[in-house]
């Protein structure tokens, strides 16, 4: 809600980022829509191959494990495609802010950007935690007869959900990023001879979708599946390290749900520390014509196009802009 409610700048800015915007969500739907096709056509392939061989728990029928397979695998595929869904909606509506932002001062660009960020990956870390765990609960209590030291092997199918959905959702968001950024350039700077990520170019609104829905939506569907299969294997490798030094089942679970609340408890910690970011000095970030901003920019009347087009003409100029941003930091 903060960074929904900070201002996402003139109208120019808002036009260009709702274009972006547009773009990555309807890349996003096509997306999605051909991963679903393999996603069911996979989980059906699962459940065939264990209902064909026999169940490595002997109190878990065939059907059962391969039911449980596959339903934890479609779960695996559904939060998986939901966390890059949630990467990259928080992308294109963060990055526009932060732009925004940066044009008043650096400690409102970097809170802005600290805090969509933030936002995400305590989104991404809550899936991979409330799904694994709830599916624990449930599998423990539809099979009380199965050692708790061996319930994670029923998760495994989890896993490999997250997995597909996180392979497509990288190449497919790859591939399409590469290849516009290749044809922006290619049209922009080759053929037209105009600065990289030019708003003159159609084809860099292209370029920013691709960087938002394979940077963004993909590398949350990545880190899902990064975190999860961790998660998974730290509670099997839990679950035999109790069970070779026969701890009994109290004791064995507080080994498998380690990992879980390790989890839980670097949200907090994460959060506290995007909350306590600062920079060392504060400074006004004022794009003026009378600062030596046109020359940095590669061709001055391209730098002075853009800085009437995003409203930053005539402002009056500060002592503090066009600091170092780094320089800041440090």
């Amino acid at each position: 809600g903060w960074v929904l409610a900070r201002d996402q700048g003139p109208k120019g800015m808002r036009e260009v980022a709702e274009a972006i915007r547009e773009g990555a969500e309807g890349f996003l739907t096509t997306q999605y829509s051909a991963i679903l096709k393999y996603a069911s056509g996979m989980a059906c392939v699962l459940f065939l191959l264990f209902l064909s061989r026999d169940s490595q728990l002997e109190s878990v029928s065939r059907t059962s494990m391969a039911c449980v397979v596959a339903g934890t695998f479609i779960c695996g595929a559904l939060l998986s495609g939901a966390s890059g869904y949630v990467g990259m909606w928080i992308s294109v509506r963060a990055n526009v802010r932060t732009a925004a932002a940066a044009t008043c001062s650096y400690q409102e660009a970097i809170d802005t950007a600290l805090r969509g960020g933030c936002t995400c990956g305590l989104l991404v870390v809550g899936f991979c935690v409330v799904g694994l765990s709830s599916l624990f609960t449930v599998m423990h209590a539809l099979f009380p007869h199965v050692p708790v030291n061996l319930l994670p092997n029923l998760l495994v199918g989890f896993g490999f959900g997250a997995s597909l959905v996180a392979l497509f959702a990288q190449l497919g968001g790859g591939i399409y990023t590469k290849a516009a950024d290749v044809g922006a350039d290619l049209v922009g700077k080759v053929e037209q001879n105009i600065p990289e990520d030019d708003p003159r170019n159609p084809a860099v609104i292209a370029d920013l979708v691709g960087d938002n829905v394979g940077d963004c939506a993909g590398r949350g569907a990545d880190l899902f599946e990064s975190i999860s299969a961790e998660i998974i294997g730290a509670m099997l490798l839990g679950g035999s390290l109790a069970a070779s030094l026969r701890l009994p089942d109290e004791n064995t679970l507080n080994f498998m749900m380690f990992p879980l609340v390790i989890h839980s408890i670097d949200m907090v910690v994460s959060s506290i520390g995007v909350m306590s970011v600062r920079v060392k000095k504060s400074g006004n970030v004022v794009l003026s014509k009378k600062t030596s901003f046109a020359t940095d920019i590669e061709g001055g009347a391209e730098a002075d196009a853009l800085l009437e087009q995003y409203g930053a003409v005539n402002v009056t100029n500060s002592a503090s802009a066009l600091e170092d941003p780094l320089a800041v930091l440090k």
